[in-house]
C-alpha cells in the first residue's frame, strides 16, 4: 500500500518527496525534492558553516559543498533537497564553488557535483588565515602597550564598563543607517576598511554620503580588498575619496569616523545586497578601542599601494 504524500519514480534509486525546503538559502515554493536512498537530510552544523563563510564562502555555498563532502558526488536536484537550498540559488552557489576550485562537474547525463578535497584549497586557506591572525593580535598587543605607556599617569585606561560604551546592532539594514549617520557627522576623518563585497555594498548605500563629507573637506580614506567584479566600483570610489588595495584580508569591514566612533561589522552572508543580510556590529566610542583599529588602519594604509 502506497504511504501518503510520497510516490515512487522510475528510477529505483530516488524518492521523490513533496516536502519545500525551509532555511536560509531557501525560498517557500521550493519544488519537489529528490532524495537518494540511504543519504540522511540533516541541517548542517553551525560551526562548519561559520568557518566555511570566514574562509570566504556564502552560507549558500558552504551548505553545498558541505553535502557534497559528507554524500559524495550528488545530481543538482539530490543536493537542493540535501543542503537545503532551493536549486534556482543552488546552481548560481554551484557556480562560484567551480570558480573557486572547489568542486567539480562530473561528465555524467544528468549532470553530477563532486566535492574537490578540502585540504586541496582550504588547508592552505586556513593556514594563511592563522597567520594574518597572529601577525595582527601582535599588532593589537603592541598599540596596546604604546596606549597604556602614553596614558601612564593620566588615570586608568578606558575599557569599556558600560552598555552605553559598546553598542551592540543587528541587521544589515539598522547597521547601515548607523554608518550614514557616521558618516553625516564625520568632520575631519573617514577611515572605512571594506571586503570586496564590502567594497559593493559601500558603493551602493554610502557613495553619496562619501561624496558630501569630502565636499566639506573631510579627509576620506578607503582600505580595500578588490576582486575582479569590485575593481570597477574602486575606480569609482577614487573620484571622491583615497583609495588603496590592500592584501591583507580580515573577515569584518569597521569605520573609524574623526578617531572619535567606531563600528565593526561582520557580514552575513558577505554579499553585494545592499539591504539584506544577518550582520551583527558593534558600535563604539570607547577611545581605547577607536584608537586601536585607527592605529591598525593607519599601519596597514602605509603598506598598501594605491589602487
Amino acid at each position: 500500500m502506497r504511504k501518503a504524500g510520497v510516490r515512487r519514480t522510475q528510477t529505483p534509486e530516488l524518492i521523490v518527496s513533496n516536502t519545500e525546503t525551509t532555511g536560509p538559502c531557501s525560498e517557500v515554493n521550493a519544488s519537489r525534492l529528490v532524495r537518494p536512498l540511504g543519504s540522511t537530510r540533516s541541517q548542517h552544523d553551525k560551526e562548519e558553516v561559520r568557518a566555511l563563510q570566514l574562509l570566504g564562502l556564502t552560507s549558500c555555498e558552504a551548505r553545498a559543498y558541505l553535502s557534497l563532502v559528507k554524500n559524495g558526488p550528488l545530481g543538482g536536484t539530490e543536493l537542493a533537497f540535501l543542503s537545503y537550498v532551493n536549486r534556482t540559488r543552488l546552481y548560481g552557489a554551484l557556480r562560484d564553488l567551480k570558480r573557486k576550485g572547489l568542486i567539480k562537474l562530473m561528465p555524467t547525463v544528468p549532470e553530477t557535483f563532486t566535492a574537490v578535497s578540502p585540504l586541496t584549497v582550504l588547508n592552505a586557506r586556513a593556514r594563511e588565515m592563522a597567520d594574518q591572525a597572529a601577525s595582527v593580535l601582535e599588532v593589537v598587543q603592541k598599540l596596546a602597550e604604546e596606549y597604556a605607556a602614553k596614558a601612564k599617569g593620566g588615570g586608568p585606561l578606558e575599557l569599556p564598563k558600560e552598555a552605553n560604551e559598546l553598542w551592540h546592532i543587528e541587521g544589515r539594514k539598522h547597521i547601515y543607517q548607523r554608518v550614514d549617520q557616521m558618516l553625516r557627522r564625520a568632520a575631519r576623518s573617514i577611515s572605512y576598511y571594506v571586503t570586496p563585497a564590502g567594497l559593493v555594498r559601500a558603493y551602493k548605500a554610502q557613495a553619496a554620503y562619501l561624496e558630501k563629507a569630502s565636499k566639506r573637506g573631510v579627509v576620506v580614506r578607503l582600505l580595500a580588498q578588490t576582486s575582479k567584479d569590485a575593481h570597477l566600483i574602486a575606480q569609482e570610489f577614487a573620484a571622491v575619496a583615497r583609495i588603496r588595495r590592500t592584501t591583507k584580508p580580515f573577515a569584518t569591514n569597521f569605520v573609524c569616523i574623526d578617531g572619535e566612533e567606531l563600528v565593526v561589522i561582520e557580514s552575513s552572508p558577505d554579499n553585494f545586497d545592499a539591504e539584506n543580510g544577518a550582520d551583527t556590529a558593534a558600535w563604539t566610542t570607547n577611545k581605547l578601542l577607536v584608537g586601536l583599529y585607527e592605529n591598525l588602519f593607519e599601519r596597514i594604509w602605509e603598506s598598501s599601494p594605491a589602487l
